[in-house]
């Protein structure tokens, strides 16, 4: 596929992938459960180390908030499943595509399958997040959920660096070179380090680093679709 066809493909799953972070928004699920659930609690359930982490969630077993919360995850990891994770995903291969101009050799390769297993460790991470909202009452069976959890969340996160890292070098190293957008694909790096140090204080910082690295993919793309000639 020509340059312009990965630019238009990125651009229709980039598209695509901003829309689904609008619906988690407007989930019913999440506009029901808004007073019980703290700003960033979707990626602080994924990286949840321990009971205590789990009941600053949900609360108290009794507590109102319980049903309410556990229906919003639910809610917001079924999405994750059914189409946030293969959209996300094939965004990611068509930006690796659209910066290696369609030449899927040496880096790009690496881009792709950084991407792929990306994908294999969110479904590992998501399908035991599904798993845990149902043995919340049972603290016997949470630490092996929580243990898969964090596998497959820091599987996610390590491998969508990598893909990052690897569409810098792609903005470097080919023709015509991106600089700027090579040096903000740097940013979930650091943004997954500070995550991995302290999660409760820093995960924010690692969302808004990989959110500000892909819409600079996806405007890269936008233009890549206007200013390329199609093949």
């Amino acid at each position: 596929m020509s340059e312009r066809g990965w630019a238009v493909a990125a651009s229709i799953f980039g598209a695509l992938t901003l829309a689904t972070f609008v619906a988690f928004a407007l989930l019913p699920e999440m506009h029901a459960a808004s007073a019980c659930l703290p700003p960033g609690s979707v990626v602080q359930f994924e990286l949840a180390r321990n009971d205590a982490d789990i009941a600053a969630l949900f609360g108290a077993p009794d507590s109102a908030c319980r049903p309410l919360a556990v229906a919003a995850m639910d809610a917001v990891n079924t999405l994750d499943v059914r189409f946030f994770i293969p959209i996300y995903t094939l965004f990611c291969l068509c930006a690796v595509g659209f910066l290696a101009r369609g030449r899927f050799r040496g880096l790009a390769w690496i881009g792709a399958s950084a991407a792929l297993v990306a994908l294999v460790g969110d479904y590992v991470e998501t399908f035991a997040l599904l798993d845990t909202t149902r043995v919340l009452d049972d603290p016997s069976a949470l630490p092996l959920l929580m243990s898969a959890t964090l596998l497959g969340a820091w599987t996610k996160f390590a491998a969508l660096a990598v893909h990052a890292l690897i569409c810098a070098g792609l903005c470097w190293t080919g023709t015509p070179k991106r600089r700027v957008l090579g040096l903000v694909l740097l940013l979930p790096t650091p943004g997954v380090l500070a995550a991995a140090y302290d999660h409760h204080a820093l995960a924010a910082l690692m969302n808004g680093a990989f959110g500000l690295a892909w819409a600079a993919l996806l405007i890269a793309a936008v233009l890549g679709t206007l200013r390329s000639k199609p093949a």
